[in-house]
Formats: structure tokens, C-alpha cells, sequence
């Protein structure tokens, strides 16, 4: 018998429950609880609250007026007394004490009601795809190698800096800072060393600016402890709407000041600054804030030395000319030459990095770029008042370094089709030999943030670029003064990019196992199946396959009718189900070609377990009694008219039977089917049909069977029930619109919907037939103090996980902003 979605949906009746519709009155739910033997000892109330509510706190038994002690969260008003629980709070309890006008003294306990924190579960972070554009590196004295690029995660670019502690054979990251909110960029240009401190300076900026905010501010980080621990050591900017960008930093070998270069902006102008600190980076103060060229334009300071007498080298540009500026510390003042152009025409590169300034000594210095179509190094004896050029080579030059010899060694690349990777050397600033890296590394294709560093005693050398195609850093490595090089290592920007946990069974009171979708440090997202034997509190890998064509993914887990495990997915071209009795070994028991990548498992307790998968324009159901042996039993092809058959889920009732929820897809239009069949999945009959609606991908379906057998199935804004084990359907009048999930805790069901005033929430139904109770809005919660929820990013993977008729979880992931992705699981607590 085939029924009709169809009903027309009506406004959604929403109200939070509170003690009152209970019958019952805070006053007498208090007197309820205290005691009739009131002593001079505090006396302990308890209540409980839904999340939304307020309450007025007046315990019984207390002489009027009350004084309330402040609650951690803020939520009770000290002044009137009343609590209020924010609909995003956290539930938790939360005690204060409240005494009356005669000394009585109350212990007031809130309970919240709805869903209580069970875990969180750490995805472990994979390599970035999307870049870690390294812009410089530093090498100390003792060996420590740190370097900083911008990485990308789910929402903006970061600033990151790596630490290796063994000649760059591996690194790890020691700082990732965003300099005003996640919702942004954060950019790091330079980085110096004193003794064992490190500085970095860059600039940050936040998409969701006001007319109040700079629209980029200007940052250095500091390390005291050669990366370890960082901190911020200036934050500067001046007028709002303007760019305020912090290009390089460095060390006065005479008296040990900090110095760092860059620009802000007026109206009318952009100008250069140059701060200084002579504390090692607690205080800043600007010595130099002037457009040295006349006329205006983009005028930019990007690099800063200092040599050995103490002077500052500047270089810098007015539209795409260069300039030099120099500055000089005599009687207590600086004083500045004024800017020094070098002929022809500058191009700056991606981040507007401009090149690279190394000063031997206050006459001579050298300074690499990309100018014109070249990259090319240009040379000064004289202190800056002349420049000429030494070298002319690949499209661009961009890092540049010292040896401990005294070597001169630059490094740069192509990005036309030959995509090379060179260094470039002088043992004299005017003879330079090119090494092209390609010949012997594994170079970055497509190089784009390059820098090379030596050691400051010994022969050793690193270069380090990026690679636009795969999305990391190569390390080449030298230790005969850039002669020879080897490819040491890379360097990963991590970052858990739309990792989640997708399912997860109990098979004991301590074990679970799930699946998770996340990448790995070689940016493949292999098979992953976890475990956990201290009931969700530490995972280890139970199943994890990787293959040379990355074409792996693990679907649904089951634990089946036998009591093995079973899951199921897609490897290499073909759907593989794999078996095992705990967890510890695992075996392939059936593969078979497939394209697609729906695939889903379904049980019946001692007799047999059912697989549905997605295989061209088909669905194949398949069935196992032993476990070992496979078949096909059914193969769900597109009827006349319909272009391609999918399915969103496959399940077993109470008493046996299989069901079907499938889409039929015509063009991007999908109308959900539900097939049923009694007989152990031989024969199938259609039961439910729903409307056709567009963009099958954004349709809404789910089928769950209650604890008590109840079948809920649900399609757009229409929702059936069988109490019948699926012979006939009786309709729901008024749902929830758009629901998501269905789960049960006891008898009590549990819808997660999309509501057009609540956004996704959870519902029950309430006493009221066709009413429903809001449980809880989940959206971005917050405590108290914050501007803006705890998971500001973006949530997904929404949905319940039942891992017993008593533990229903609220699955949903988050971003968190410096650490990646977090499974959250939230259990329904709806004791008093």
C-alpha cells in the first residue's frame, strides 16, 4: 500500500517549559525541598531550569528582602533576584547562597536542563591544502632553526612559526597567532634573533572591521625562550581605516635595539615608519614616520639592517621605484639622509614582499628582489648613495643570507613552465653562481614564498620554498657553504580542515568505536576507525588503510548480527566491507566494483546483516548470515522517467523487517521513497512516496525506529508514524520544519530541526497534542563575557548518536580557531 506525503505544515508552536506548567510555583517547589527543621546551618535548595528561563529566587521559609550572593556565570541579578538562563548557555549546575533579612542562609543550586557535555573529541590535524607560504628564517646560536609562513585554514590565513631543533630534518610548529580575530588575516613578514630571543613582525587585520578599527594593524611577537613561548611585544596603529603593516625587523649589533620597518597610511599618502626599542621589545617608540619622496603615492619601507656602527639601512619604494634611506644616531638624535633612488622598476610579490637587505659593513651591502622580469641583486660600497647590479637571473630573487665564511647566497624561482628553484651564490658580492635545485631535489612546483638562512658559525645553510601545487614547504639543506644540497624535509601548515567524527557505536559499557573523516600529515584522508576503551575519553586507531591513489573512505560501522564489527566504505575503485570480532585485526569480507561513495549497514540481531550501496544509477541491497559469505539480493533501479536512484538510509525494525529510504533523482529534482520489504530484503514493496521538490541535495529525510518500535520517517515538512511495524501510516499534522534527526532517550523522542526563528534546536513534543517544547537552540553558545559563541566558526555534521536506549548524543563539530576540528558530544540529561 502506497500513502501520500502530504498535510499542510503549520506555524510552529514554540514555548519553554517552565515550573509553572508543571503546576507548580517556585514557592512551593522550595518548600518542597527545604526542610522542616530549619537550624542556623545553611540550608540546601535545589532547582532546575530550562535554558531560556527565568526565575525569580525568593526561597520559602525566608523573611523578605534577600540578599544574593553574584553566580560564576552572571546569570542571577544580585539587584532583583532573578535568574535568567541565556537559550545558549552551557548547561551545567551552578551554586550561590542567598540570605534573608534575619541571617538565614540559603545554598541555591541550578540545574539546567538539556544536553550536558560528554566529550570532546580531538581530530588530529592533517596538512593544510591550502598553503604555507613561508616569508623568513632565523638561525641561533644554539642550533635552533625557526622559521614563519602564513598558513590557511577553515576561515582566514595564520601566522605561523616552525622550530627545528635538528638542522631542519623536522619541524613543528611553536606559534600560531591571529592578531585580531579568527575571522581574519594574520600575516608574518620577518623574524630576528637576539642571543636567545626571537622577534617576528607582521601585520593582522579582521573581516567584520568597524569604521573604528584600523584596517590592518601592526604586530611583533616575541620569544625569550627560543620559541617555546611567545607573546605579543607591540601593537600599533594610529587612524582607523588605514593600513598599518610592519615589513621587517632587526638587531643593532652596537647596542642591541630592536628596530622594525613598514608603513602606515593618511589621506592622502602612505609614509614610512620605523620604531625603535632599547628594552628588548617591552616598550616602542616611533623614530621615523615621514613619506621621504615628495609627491605622494605608494610609498612603502620594507627591509632594515643596522650596521656595525650602529647606522640604519632602509630600503624601501615610492610607486615601483626603489629607495634608500639612512639613518644616523649622533648627540642624542637621528638624523636621515634622504632617499637615495635605484634605478628601474620594482615588482613586489605575493604578500608585497620586496626582497631581501644583508649589510656587511656600514659601506658595504647587498640587496636581492624581483625587478622587472629578473631577479637581481644589487650592491652598494659607499654606504647607500650608490647602487649597481651584480646579478640578473630567474624571474625573482626573494631571500637572501651571510654564511659564517662570509658567502653571499640568494635564493629565487621561476613560476613559468620550467617552475625552478635555484640559489644563487658570491664569495665576493660580483661573481655569483646559479645551482638549480631541480637537478637533484624534489623541489616546490610553482615557488612562491622563498627564504634561505645559514648558520651563524658553522657551514650549514637552509633554503626553504614553497610549493603552490602541494601546498607545503621543502627544506633544502647544505653543510659545505650552499656548495651541494639535499632535500632535508617540509614544512606542514596542520590544520584538521572538515574533519568530523561520523558515526559512533557503544559495544560495551567502556568500548566504543567510530569513524573519522580526517586527513593526514600527507594531505590523503585515508580509511580511519578509532577506538576507545575508557568510554570516549582517549582514541586509538582500530582500522587504518591508506592507498597510492587516495581513494579511500570509511561509511558506516555496525556491530552485527553476530556481535562482529563490521564497516563498510570504498577503496581503490571498488566497495569493501571489512570484519573483525574487537577491533584488534581486520579482514576484507566482500568488495565489488562501485563509483559512488553512499553506502550504508543495517542489522537484524541473530540473523542476519544487510548492506545498501550506491552503484552507478542503482542501489544495491546485500545480505550476510555467516558473516563471511555475501550476496546480492536486490538491485533498486531508476523507474520510467527517473534519471538515477539514491538512498539516505538503511534500517531494521523491531521485528525484522528492512526499509529503504531512497531518492529518486530527476535532474536536480528528488522525490524520497520509502520501500519496505518483511521477507528478509527477497521482496520489496513501496509504503511512502513524497512530493517532488528541487535540489535533491538540500531535501531533508530520515527514518528511526523508537525502542518500543514506532517508525518515525520524515521527508521536507511532512512526518509519518507507524505503530504497526510499517503496514500503515498516520500522518503528522504539525512538526517541526525541516528535521534532521530523530532520536529517543527511554520513550521520549527528540527531533533536531531547522526552525526559521530558532535555527537548528532540538524539539519534544509537548503535553499539548501538535505542541513542541524547545530543548535547546543549537547555535553558537557562549559564556558569560564573550562577544561573540565559543564555536564562532561554522558547525557541522549535526546530528543524534544513540549509544543506548538511555544515552542519546548531540553530535555536532566545530572549528576551533587555533587547535582545528572538535567532534562535540553532548548527552540529554533530563533528570530534576
Amino acid at each position: 500500500m502506497t500513502q501520500s506525503f502530504s498535510g499542510t505544515f503549520r506555524g510552529l508552536v514554540l514555548f519553554y517549559v517552565m515550573l509553572s506548567s508543571a503546576g507548580c510555583t517556585l514557592e512551593a517547589l522550595l518548600e518542597k525541598q527545604i526542610s522542616s527543621k530549619i537550624t542556623d546551618e545553611v540550608i540546601p535548595i535545589s532547582i532546575t531550569m530550562d535554558v531560556g528561563a527565568t526565575k525569580l529566587i525568593e526561597p520559602s521559609g525566608g523573611t523578605p528582602p534577600f540578599t544574593y550572593q553574584a553566580s560564576t556565570s552572571g546569570y542571577l541579578n544580585t539587584s532583583t533576584g532573578a535568574y535568567t538562563i541565556p537559550v545558549n548557555a552551557q548547561v551545567m549546575n551552578e551554586t550561590f547562597e542567598v540570605t534573608d533579612s534575619m541571617g538565614k542562609k540559603f545554598s541555591v543550586t541550578v540545574r539546567r536542563k538539556g544536553f550536558r557535555e560528554f566529550r570532546r573529541i580531538e581530530l588530529p590535524q592533517s596538512a593544510s591544502q591550502d598553503q604555507n607560504y613561508v616569508t623568513d628564517a632565523v638561525w641561533l646560536a644554539s642550533g635552533k632553526v625557526l622559521a614563519t609562513a602564513i598558513g590557511s585554514d577553515y576561515d582566514g590565513e595564520r601566522w605561523a612559526t616552525y622550530r627545528s631543533d635538528n638542522d631542519g630534518a623536522s619541524w613543528s610548529r611553536v606559534d600560531q597567532f591571529m592578531g585580531y580575530h579568527y575571522h581574519g588575516e594574520s600575516h608574518p613578514l620577518a623574524m630576528t634573533a637576539k642571543g636567545n630571543t626571537v622577534f617576528v613582525c607582521g601585520y593582522a587585520y579582521k573581516y567584520n572591521y568597524t569604521s573604528a578599527d584600523p584596517l590592518s594593524g601592526w604586530f611583533v611577537r616575541k620569544s625569550t625562550d627560543e620559541g617555546t613561548t611567545w607573546s605579543t611585544s607591540d601593537h600599533w596603529w594610529e587612524v582607523p581605516q588605514m593600513n598599518h603593516v610592519c615589513y621587517d625587523i632587526a638587531v643593532s649589533p652596537t647596542t642591541g635595539y630592536i628596530y622594525a620597518v613598514g608603513y602606515t597610511e593618511s589621506t592622502s599618502e602612505m609614509i614610512w615608519v620605523i620604531r625603535e626599542s632599547k628594552d628588548d621589545g617591552q616598550t616602542w617608540n616611533t623614530i621615523y614616520q615621514a613619506a621621504p619622496v615628495s609627491g605622494g603615492g605608494e610609498e612603502v619601507a620594507y627591509q632594515i639592517k643596522v650596521t656595525p656602527s650602529g647606522h640604519l639601512f632602509v630600503m624601501g619604494a615610492a610607486n615601483s621605484t626603489m629607495y634608500f634611506l639612512k639613518g644616523t644616531f649622533s648627540a642624542g638624535a637621528w638624523t636621515w639622509t634622504p632617499a637615495t633612488s635605484i634605478p628601474g622598476s620594482q615588482i613586489f610579490g605575493d604578500y608585497e614582499l620586496r626582497g631581501n637587505l644583508q649589510v656587511l659593513d656600514d659601506s658595504n651591502a647587498y640587496f636581492s628582489c624581483r625587478h622587472g622580469v629578473s631577479g637581481k641583486v644589487y650592491r652598494t660600497t659607499d654606504g647607500g648613495d650608490n647602487w649597481t647590479e651584480v646579478y640578473v637571473g630567474q624571474d625573482y630573487l626573494q631571500g637572501m643570507t651571510v654564511t659564517a665564511s662570509g658567502k653571499l647566497i640568494a635564493t629565487g624561482g621561476s613560476r613559468s613552465s620550467t617552475n625552478d628553484w635555484k640559489v644563487v651564490s658570491s664569495p665576493d658580492g660580483v661573481t655569483w653562481t646559479p645551482i638549480d635545485l631541480d637537478a637533484t631535489l624534489a623541489p616546490p612546483n610553482e615557488p612562491h614564498g622563498i627564504t634561505i638562512v645559514a648558520h651563524p658559525t658553522a657551514n650549514k645553510v637552509l633554503a626553504i620554498g614553497s610549493n603552490k601545487r602541494r601546498y607545503q614547504a621543502a627544506v633544502a639543506y647544505s653543510n659545505d657553504d650552499g656548495s651541494s644540497w639535499s632535500l632535508a624535509s617540509e614544512i606542514r601548515f596542520q590544520w584538521a580542515f572538515y574533519s568530523f567524527v561520523s558515526k559512533i557505536i557503544r559495544t560495551s559499557s567502556t568500548q566504543l568505536f567510530s569513524i573519522w573523516e580526517t586527513g593526514d600529515m600527507d594531505g590523503n584522508w585515508p580509511w580511519v576507525i578509532k577506538k576507545s576503551s575508557d568510554n570516549g575519553i582517549t582514541w586509538q586507531d582500530s582500522d587504518h588503510i591508506v592507498t597510492a591513489l587516495d581513494d579511500t573512505k570509511a561509511v558506516d560501522i555496525i556491530q552485527g548480527h553476530d556481535d562482529n564489527l563490521y564497516v563498510i566504505g570504498r577503496k581503490d575503485g571498488n566497495a569493501l566491507i571489512r570484519r573483525s570480532a574487537d577491533g584488534t585485526i581486520w579482514a576484507d569480507v566482500h568488495s565489488f566494483a562501485s563509483t559512488a561513495w553512499e553506502y550504508a549497514l543495517a542489522t537484524v540481531k541473530n540473523s542476519a546483516t544487510y548492506f545498501a550501496a550506491k552503484e552507478g544509477v542503482n542501489i544495491i541491497i546485500g545480505k550476510t548470515t555467516n558473516g563471511v559469505t555475501w550476496s546480492a539480493i536486490k538491485t533498486f533501479s531508476p523507474p520510467g522517467g527517473i534519471h538515477e536512484m539514491g538512498f539516505i538510509s538503511l534500517s531494521v525494525d523491531t521485528v525484522g523487517n528492512v526499509y529503504l529510504l531512497a531518492i529518486e533523482r530527476v535532474g536536480a529534482t528528488g522525490t524520497v521513497v520509502l520501500h519496505r520489504s518483511t521477507d528478509g530484503g527477497t521482496t520489496w514493496n513501496e509504503v511512502l512516496r513524497g512530493l517532488s521538490q528541487p535540489n535533491y541535495w538540500n531535501i531533508s529525510a530520515t527514518l528511526k525506529v523508537s525502542p518500543v518500535g514506532e517508525i518515525y520517517a520524515y521527508e521536507g515538512a511532512s512526518m509519518f508514524i507507524s505503530t504497526d511495524n510499517g503496514e500503515t501510516w498516520s500522518a503528522y499534522t504539525n512538526v517541526p520544519s525541516n528535521v534532521l534527526d530523530i532520536g529517543w532517550s527511554g520513550n521520549t523522542a527528540y527531533f533536531l530541526a531547522t526552525d526559521p526563528t530558532e535555527g537548528t534546536a532540538v524539539f519534544t513534543e509537548g503535553f499539548t497534542p501538535g505542541s513542541w517544547i524547545l530543548i535547546e537552540s543549537v547555535q553558537q553558545r557562549f559564556n558569560v563575557g564573550e562577544s561573540v559563541g565559543e564555536y564562532d566558526t561554522e558547525l557541522t555534521k549535526k546530528n543524534f548518536l544513540s549509544l543506548s536506549p538511555s544515552e542519546l548524543m548531540l553530535n555536532y563539530n566545530y572549528n576551533d580557531p587555533y587547535l582545528g576540528a572538535r567532534s562535540i558530544l553532548r548527552m540529554i540529561d533530563t533528570s530534576q
